[in-house]
């Protein structure tokens, strides 16, 4: 009786093994990132920090209620050096230079303009393009 429960606890341990799921185990190797950046609005005061990101995983950069601006990066690994940048702003909506609330960016250094304006849904073509005056740039080192 006591071999066969040694052999049921060594099984419940290796199935516990088992269920851990990949991901967790890779984020628990993986190095943060640390990631300098810089955000100029007009007619504000500019504001930079550091911080450090886990590969793969949003990570908020810049989350500042009296800019109204709510920002997150995204760093991939790889031979590639890119990441992936998402902006929210409110009361005044905001997007990137590419119309949108999110932008790719390659390289260890990016500069990213802020326009005016909500960003557009992917599902439509707009048939005229409404300049959007630029209200600040999102500037990114890593």
């Amino acid at each position: 009786m006591m071999v066969s429960s040694n052999v049921l606890g060594c099984v419940a341990i290796a199935s516990i093994y088992c269920l851990i799921p990949q991901q967790s185990l890779s984020q628990e190797t993986a190095h943060p990132i640390k990631v300098t950046y810089a955000v100029v609005m007009e007619g504000k005061e500019p504001f930079s920090a550091e911080v450090s990101c886990l590969p793969d995983d949003a990570c908020s950069l810049a989350k500042h209620d009296d800019l109204g601006i709510d920002l997150a990066i995204t760093v991939f690994p790889g031979s590639e050096t890119h990441g992936e940048l998402s902006i929210y702003c409110s009361p005044n909506p905001c997007s990137f230079q590419n119309l949108r609330s999110r932008i790719e960016f390659f390289g260890r250094r990016a500069t990213v303009d802020i326009l005016s304006g909500e960003a557009d849904s992917g599902v439509t073509t707009l048939l005229v393009v409404r300049r959007r005056p630029r209200i600040g740039e999102v500037l990114i080192s890593y």
